[in-house]
């Protein structure tokens, strides 16, 4: 029998059913720290490895459903089945699959070439642990970006990953540039992980649009706020100003607040954890608007109260109204494929904070 390890249920998606072909949760995660992800319920909310057997509970940790392993292959489990402890007639099912993303649907599914025009020397040593990626061409925000502090308190590195149709003749400010001319944003990032692994080196990650207004000094602050704040998953707040464009108003800053804990971090500004970005990257893949992408990844995730958070010490500036670079329609389809394939409700709930007048960072 092959040897069950939290890192070999940790590392593959699963599907969650019942023996009647009943599907109750498309995609599954085992989490770190025990939480599930994918799938809420008030039921099976934990898991745990007890010997040859996996343990599905609830909060307070008593085991509602119990796996043994049926099925194996060279990889390890393939399959495991379970009585629910809590209704006898049903038998639960347990199987690994490939995460799902909208790339399988695509007839033509051929990544876009990617050139590395420049990054870090391979036997150099990285002395940052965070890295912002940012999808960027002529008429990118980033090169307006004030410094405020100087080159040796940046505790970040910058990847260009550029979609102009030319490479610039000069090249500065950055430790990669990469040319992706073909896709969008989150496709694009997927590509550019997969193909250069390396790149997960990094602890944390920061993904905003180029139409943001921000600066050095606040992206210094974006990462050691989420680092020190202990976050899976979190976004800058979006300034409240006659220049600045919120898509979803739970982003707006507010004042009152260091970070507000929520069940909600949009497209424009994410903030991963290595951990949390390698757990919702296959889902990246054959995205173009990504509309709903934003609430598949907090799900898979488990929205950990605690865990997910919008930074109100840090506002940026969206000077780019919704909708001007994609198709609303064609966005709305997409989400709803996306929707489809993980079963992952949306939620914009704030679940507390932490005051201005009570910080402990």
């Amino acid at each position: 029998m092959a040897l069950l390890t939290e890192k070999y249920f940790k590392d593959h998606a699963w599907r969650f059913l019942r023996s009647d072909g009943i599907i109750i949760a498309p995609v599954l995660r085992f989490c770190n720290d025990g939480v599930i992800g994918g799938y809420i319920n008030l039921l099976e909310r934990c898991w745990r490895l007890t010997g040859e057997k996996l343990a599905l509970q609830d909060i307070s940790g008593v085991t509602t459903t119990r796996f043994e392993v049926v099925g194996e292959d060279d990889l390890g489990v393939t399959e495991m089945r379970g009585k629910s402890l809590v209704d006898s007639r049903v038998e639960h099912v347990i199987q690994r699959i490939q995460m799902p993303s909208l790339a399988d649907f695509e007839e033509n599914n051929e990544a876009d070439t990617i050139e590395f025009v420049r990054e870090i020397n391979k036997f150099e040593k990285k002395t940052r642990k965070n890295l912002v990626v940012l999808r960027a061409n002529s008429k990118s925000l980033h090169y307006f970006w004030p410094k405020y502090i100087s080159e040796e308190d940046r505790n970040w590195d910058l990847c260009i990953s550029w979609y102009g149709s030319e490479v610039p003749e000069e090249i500065e400010g950055c430790e990669y540039f990469v040319h992706q001319k073909k896709e969008r944003k989150f496709g694009a990032i997927f590509n550019l992980f997969s193909q250069k692994y390396s790149l997960l080196d990094y602890e944390n990650f920061w993904f905003p649009d180029d139409d943001l207004e921000t600066s050095w000094r606040d992206i210094n602050r974006l990462f050691n706020i989420f680092t020190r704040s202990r976050l899976d998953l979190a976004q800058p707040s979006l300034a409240v100003n006659s220049s600045s464009f919120i898509n979803h108003q739970v982003t707006a800053q507010n004042k009152e607040y260091l970070l507000r804990y929520s069940n909600f971090v949009e497209l424009m500004c994410p903030i991963f954890t290595r951990e949390t970005l390698k757990l919702c990257l296959p889902a990246f893949n054959g995205t173009k608007s990504a509309f709903c992408l934003d609430h598949i990844w907090g799900g898979l995730g488990g929205r950990v109260p605690g865990r997910m958070a919008i930074i109100d010490d840090v506002a940026v500036s969206h000077t780019r109204p919704m909708a001007v670079n994609y198709d609303g329609e064609e966005a709305m389809n997409e989400a709803n494929r996306l929707a489809a394939l993980y079963h992952i409700e949306g939620s914009y709930a704030i679940t507390g904070g932490i005051d201005r007048d009570k910080i402990f960072l």
